[in-house]
């Protein structure tokens, strides 16, 4: 499974990358962008990954704007501090929303449910 995690706190883009990789380490990091800018360019230069944890919240605004910018067709996973945004992130893509900070066992549920 290729993975790609948008987050612009590198903290929280490592700490969410090291709980994948003990869900389980088969699985390929294969972004880590910080941005919306960053993340339209990579949508838009690469292949699909399997699945995107996107974080709401980014340093130029929020993660919607990527997915009205550029089509992104794997399934997203919401990670944010916030829980008004829930019903929008449904709307997309979503197939859960998790709030900070995350926990293992809720992580693995969401990777379990993407499965």
């Amino acid at each position: 499974m290729k993975i790609v995690i948008i987050e612009d706190e590198i903290l929280a883009a490592k700490r969410l990358e090291n709980m994948i990789k003990a869900y389980d380490r088969g699985i390929e990091i294969v972004a880590l962008l910080e941005s919306v800018s960053e993340s339209v360019k990579w949508f838009t230069k690469n292949v699909q990954p399997d699945l995107v944890f996107v974080d709401i919240h980014l340093e130029d605004g929020l993660s919607f704007t990527i997915f009205e910018s550029v089509k992104v067709n794997a399934p997203l996973i919401f990670t944010t501090a916030f829980d008004q945004y829930a019903i929008k992130a449904f709307k997309l893509k979503s197939i859960d929303y998790l709030q900070k900070p995350i926990n293992q066992e809720e992580l693995n549920k969401a990777l379990d449910k993407y499965k």
